[in-house]
């Protein structure tokens, strides 16, 4: 009799552990997913900065690229303002004349 209660005992053990083991992988389980579903929506995140950064540095890129073009057409009209063909374009516009020129208008 004794030793019926030793192996039900010993049984009710088992299962006991059997049942503790089932609920630490469980609980286990439960963390690792949980950890799984945090690291998911982190990689979501940083997949849509990294979108948003690269359109941004796509336009950055864009404009530079529209500020060199304006800073060598205000090189060009640097170099084009130092020269005597503006300086008499200049004049001309303003009424100006060579001493020896002359102006002939056509009559209505």
């Amino acid at each position: 009799m004794e030793e019926n209660k030793r192996a039900a005992g010993r049984l009710n053990e088992i299962r006991q552990r059997r049942i503790r083991n089932r609920r630490m992988i469980v609980g286990i389980s439960f963390v690792v997913f949980a950890f799984c579903i945090v690291m998911g929506m982190q990689m979501v995140q940083k997949n849509s900065s990294l979108k948003k950064l690269k359109e941004q540095e796509s336009k950055l890129a864009q404009q530079y690229q529209q500020e060199l073009q304006i800073s060598e057409n205000l090189k060009d009209k640097e170099q084009y303002v130092h020269t005597d063909e503006y300086l008499e374009e200049m004049a001309r516009k303003l009424g100006l004349l060579y001493p020896d020129e002359v102006i002939f208008k056509p009559e209505d």
